[in-house]
């Protein structure tokens, strides 16, 4: 507990400007205090050393007295206690802060913020955000209660609450915060939908849309809705919008796009948007779902396409895809296709560790007796699996 015997070792100083004092008051007095301090002190100090913090704990509240000299030291040390995890001691500090009279409004606020962190960590949210909400309320020109609010009311699910104290954000702090409230109004539009709310999940959404004007989620969902409208043109529509704003979404939209231009009767314009896609962002999805789509007319194009994108950007889905085509449904490879298959076996496998150590989890490609990362004997084996032994 270095930082705690450090903190300890500090406490003279942060003591000296009441000894100061009250020396200027009663000389006698002083040297009084200053023997009984001494003794205490080196008392506390003993216990930290013998790692028994819950005595030293009861010698530092009755050693220094909480007053507007001392406050932050007894904040620094709860605060120390709170990051090395002992939330008791942390929560038992921070009251014993607040219940000291002589304290400014400032530190006083400091102490409640610091407690209500303390909270927090506990898992007590409710107490947590009592507190940050009375902070507020007796001032609510700082941020960090508000954050910590966000944070309370994202963890609880309640976004209309979340909602509130991201707009408080904004005016508090300047933030944007508009991605995360559009964010929230989609998570009130998809409990909306969950519960056959059809129009309220809608206006959530305007909302969202309002907030972040290029949310790919919000057009996700409103694709959805078009969907369960039979609204077909205008979900296709939606879905292209959503994967062209993030094409990240084609890995786990492509389902419900497909379908919403299968049923729209658009599937030549969607293999022509898919190429179009792929031109700008070859990914695995997108080539695989064009992939497919030729397949269904000309195999033998699909193959020719698949390798020459393999060829450029390999993955195993790919590759899985292509010897699908080529083994199983019997199309044939050009004099090149055996070894353009084996090239992107190759950079498959090539820069894939092959040894793990079973302590740290530190990978490579070379044998270390000596852990380069943990620096323990011995720990190195070699991976197993698809890609190891």
């Amino acid at each position: 507990m270095p930082e705690l015997v450090l903190l300890f070792l500090l406490l003279p100083l942060a003591a000296a400007s009441g000894w100061y004092l009250a020396r200027r008051q009663s000389a006698r007095l002083s040297r009084k205090k200053n023997h009984a301090f001494s003794s205490n002190y080196f008392r506390g100090l003993n216990f930290l050393l013998n790692e028994q913090p819950d005595k030293a704990i009861e010698v530092f509240l009755k050693l220094v007295e909480v007053n507007p000299d001392t406050v932050e030291t007894h904040l620094a040390l709860g605060s120390l206690f709170r990051r090395r995890g002992e939330i008791d001691k942390a929560i038992r500090f921070h009251k014993h802060i607040i219940t000291r009279p002589g304290l400014t409004d400032e530190q006083r606020s400091q102490a409640l913020m610091e407690l209500g962190e303390d909270y927090m960590q506990a898992g007590l949210l409710d107490r947590a955000e009592y507190l940050f909400s009375d902070l507020l309320d007796h001032d609510d020109s700082h941020a960090r209660p508000v954050r910590q609010l966000l944070d309370i009311y994202q963890q609880e699910k309640d976004w209309e609450k979340a909602i509130a104290q991201a707009r408080r954000l904004r005016r508090v702090d300047g933030e944007s915060a508009s991605d995360l409230i559009a964010n929230f109004y989609c998570e009130v539009a998809r409990r909306h939908l969950d519960q056959d709310e059809v129009e309220p999940a809608r206006q959530a959404l305007r909302q969202a849309r309002r907030y972040d004007p290029e949310s790919a989620r919000a057009r996700l969902i409103q694709g959805e809705i078009a969907a369960l409208d039979g609204e077909w043109e205008d979900a296709s529509e939606l879905f292209r919008q959503a994967c062209e704003l993030d094409p990240d979404c084609l890995s786990f939209a492509f389902e419900p796009l497909l379908e919403s231009h299968r049923r729209a009767e658009q599937m030549e314009e969607f293999e022509e948007w898919l190429e179009a896609l792929v031109e700008r962002s070859p990914m695995t999805t997108a080539i695989l779902a064009l992939a497919r789509l030729k397949a269904g007319s000309n195999p033998q194009a699909a193959v020719e396409f698949l390798l020459t994108h393999l060829s450029k950007r390999p993955t195993v889905r790919g590759l899985d895809y292509l010897i699908d085509l080529v083994y199983r449904q019997g199309v044939s490879l050009d004099e090149v296709g055996p070894e353009l298959i084996q090239d992107i076996l190759h950079r498959l496998l090539e820069g894939q560790p092959i040894y793990r150590c079973q302590h740290c989890g530190f990978s490579s490609g070379s044998w270390h007796w000596l852990c380069p990362s943990c620096r323990r004997w011995n720990t190195t084996r070699a991976i197993t699996g698809v890609l190891g032994e």
